[in-house]
């Protein structure tokens, strides 16, 4: 092996056939992740009016939209056990836990948190947690068990109202989502993926998923 394998814990199994043959497609780049982006827009207003109604209720100070979201995907992660795995050698990593990474920018310095074992907490567990995270990272004052073991990712750039970014892969992932600042009422998320996991259209339907605020209970 050419690199050490993932830190996040999970089962290793054997490929399938369609598997194998995807990745026979990209097999020269068999240790490394074969990135390719994909987005979509969709109407904003349903995640801004859920953000607006869960802050009140819960009598935050600031928006809790990008946490619902980042909720979201982890729920969307643990149903489509691709998209909470990576190639290691010749088999399929699939993780045990899906550990959601959060972009979180801190004066100069961009850190990925990490919430362990995101599908399994609530709502207002994740969004506590994550807003735990938060302040640890504005501090500067992060552990290094806070910054390891992302098995799925998100990151934003609306607050500096870009429009599109193409994020970076973390190692041993399949997908990060990306979310763009709203247009008109049109919000935008993207997503890079590992071509030898996912294909455009496993990445396209997750972030489909992910543009709908549902299951957040």
């Amino acid at each position: 092996r050419s690199m050490p394998g993932p830190s996040a814990p999970g089962l290793v199994r054997a490929l399938t056939p369609e598997e194998r043959g995807m990745l026979r497609t990209v097999l020269w780049q068999r240790d490394h992740a074969v990135t390719g982006y994909v987005e979509l827009q969709y109407d904003a207003a349903p995640w801004e009016r859920l953000a607006a109604e869960y802050q009140k209720s819960e009598r935050l100070l600031v928006s809790p939209l990008l946490s619902l979201m980042a909720f979201r995907l982890a729920r969307v992660a643990a149903e489509r056990e691709r998209l909470n795995a990576t190639i290691v050698d010749d088999a399929l990593h699939v993780y045990s836990t899906v550990n959601v990474g959060f972009t979180i920018q801190s004066d100069r310095t961009l850190y990925l948190a990490v919430v362990q074992n995101a599908a399994a907490l609530s709502c207002r567990e994740f969004v506590s947690r994550l807003g735990d995270l938060q302040r640890s990272a504005l501090g500067h004052k992060l552990r290094s068990s806070d910054l390891t073991g992302a098995t799925v990712s998100f990151s934003s750039m609306s607050r500096w109202n870009v429009s599109r970014h193409v994020p970076v892969l973390p190692p041993f992932t399949s997908l990060i989502v990306a979310h763009a600042a709203t247009v008109n009422g049109a919000g935008t998320l993207g997503a890079t993926y590992d071509h030898r996991v996912l294909t455009g259209f496993d990445a396209l339907a997750a972030i489909r998923e992910v543009s709908v605020p549902e299951g957040l209970s």
